[in-house]
Parts: structure tokens; sequence; C-alpha cells
């Protein structure tokens, strides 16, 4: 804390205090610096000019003769009404700018909660990081608004009482004798009591952070789609052309014919395919077997290619 009493930090602290709360806080400060201004001023009013103006009030009084006509009560009621303006004066905007801050800090509450939002549409998930600085902006005014009309409320509390008390005193000071129907000691009590009213904006702001709480501890559901695998790009070229092919016909003798061209022995596949294989690494070795063929022969000659590195694949021979 002592940190803050260096004037490069305090200007620092409060920069980031500012970025993290937004624009709404900087018209927080303004209101507050207004407000805590006509407070001051006030206070200083009740503590050196009040007095000099109630031991006016009082001397004018005293040294009137005349005290129990209509002119001198009317003359009275003057003087306390002078009073009561002057320490009237400003309190009404005082408390214009105490019911002013929670409405900021509801505005700030707001447009935190839009940038949330933005956050939510923007990524799909309530993704806490990402909505740290909304939750700033939706945080920061309110906590500032009502710590503004806190001390705002007990200001004007102070001042109120200051006032109500001054009249209460000169109206017990200035007397009027009995007579035209005005009682010795009728007192002017300058102020009516007004019905007390309770702000909800606090309310208000308590429900929009509970809606963010649930907003950022809320987890969404992700579905999960069915994976496809598309097919590699190939150029057109490569796609008419088909690749190279050997065709193993498995006799019903038991002898393999290799591309109808030449016959061998179904043990002697695997060099046969394997030749094929270095000459051409993309072709497709076929095994097109008799209908008639023996089992033995085409699961020989399925292994043989196996052996070769090649799966190939099996067809059976149309009947003739």
């Amino acid at each position: 804390m002592l940190e803050l009493l260096i004037p490069a930090n305090a200007i620092e602290v409060i920069g980031n205090f500012l970025n993290a709360g937004g624009p709404v806080v900087v018209a927080l400060l303004c209101s507050t610096f207004l407000m805590w201004l006509l407070i001051t001023e006030r206070g200083l009013y009740f503590l050196f000019g009040h007095r000099r103006l109630m031991g006016r009030a009082h001397d004018a009084w005293e040294n009137r003769e005349d005290r129990r006509s209509w002119e001198a009560y009317a003359y009275r009621e003057r003087l306390i009404s002078e009073v009561r303006i002057e320490n009237q004066r400003h309190l009404n905007v005082i408390r214009a700018l105490i019911l002013i801050t929670p409405l900021l800090g509801l505005l700030g509450t707001v447009t935190g909660m839009l940038e949330v939002f933005q956050v939510i549409v923007d990524t799909g998930a309530s993704n806490a990081r990402l909505m740290a600085s909304g939750i700033s902006r939706a945080t920061i005014p309110t906590m500032t608004g009502l710590a503004v009309a806190l001390t705002g409320v007990l200001s004007i509390s102070y001042l109120d009482r200051k006032h109500t008390r001054s009249i209460a005193a000169l109206s017990q000071d200035l007397k009027v004798e009995a007579g035209m129907g005005h009682g010795s000691r009728r007192r002017l009590s300058g102020s009516s009591l007004e019905a007390g009213e309770v702000d909800i904006t606090p309310l208000l702001d308590i429900v929009f952070i509970l809606l963010i709480f649930f907003i950022v501890t809320a987890t969404f559901l992700d579905e999960i789609g069915i994976g496809i695998n598309t097919p590699d790009e190939t150029p057109p070229e490569e796609l008419q052309r088909p690749p190279p092919s050997m065709i193993l016909n498995v006799r019903n003798d038991g002898f393999v014919m290799v591309d109808d061209v030449r016959l061998a022995d179904p043990r002697s596949v695997t060099p046969i395919v394997e030749a094929f294989r270095a000459e051409n690494p993309q072709g497709v070795v076929m095994v097109s077997a008799a209908r008639d063929a023996k089992v033995e022969t085409t699961v020989l000659v399925l292994d043989q290619t196996r052996m070769a590195g090649v799966e190939p694949a099996l067809t059976l021979q149309a009947r003739r």
C-alpha cells in the first residue's frame, strides 16, 4: 500500500483500474469528484459560514421591537427561510448524484455482459480467460457505484441532520410573543419528513452479476460429430489413367496363368509378384479363381501373394 504513495505507481494503478472498468468508470469518477466537491463545500459551510448566518438572523430578530404583530411573524419566517435556503443549497444536486452513481454502475454491468455474450458467440463456449475482460467491466463499475453511493448516503445524512438541527434551534431562539392568535412557543421545524424510498438499482446489479457467475461456471455441451475422411486431391490425369495390374488366374488343373500369358506353379507366385511390384509400386494384383478350381490352390496363391507384400483382390470367374 505504501507503494501507492509514489506518484508514478499511483498513476499506473489508476490507469489499470480505468482500463479494466471501461469508460463507465471514468463517468463514475467524474460524478464522484463533483459530488464530493459539493459535499466538501457544504461541510465547510456548516463549520464556518453557518454560525455567522445564524448569528445575523438572531441579531436581526433581537433588534426588532415588535414581536407580536403579523409583520413580526412574517419577518421571523423570512429569517428562518433564508437560513433554510442557504442550508439546503446543493443538497438536491448531491442527492441526484447519489442516485446516478448506482445507475452508472448498472450501465457498466450491462456493457460488460454484452462483451461476455460476444465472447460466447465468437468462441461457442464459456471460456473464463476470454471473458475476464467483460467480467471486469461488469463488476468494477458496480463496485465503484455502490461504494460512491454508500459514502454519499452517509454524507447527505450528516448534512440533513445538521440542517434540521439548525432550523430547529433557530426556531427556538426566534420567539414570538403571545398575541394575534400566535402562541409564544410555536416552532417552525422548517423541513417536512419525506417518505423513505428503496433504491432497487443495486438489486438489479446483483441479479446481473449472478447471471454472469452462472454463465462463467456453466459447461456447454460439445456436439460430437461423425468424422469423414475426404479423399486426397489428385490431378485429373492420374484419375483417368488406371494403375497397372497383374491377374493371376487359378485354373482347375492346379496351375496359375499369369496375365493369360505364361503358366506358373502356385508355389512360385511370390517372386513373380515381387518382380511386378518392383516395376510398378502402385500396381494391383488380382487373383481370379475358376469356379471349379481347388480351394487349396486358391488359398496357396493368396498366401504367396501376401508373402510378396501385396494384398490381392479375389474374384471368381464367370461360368462359360
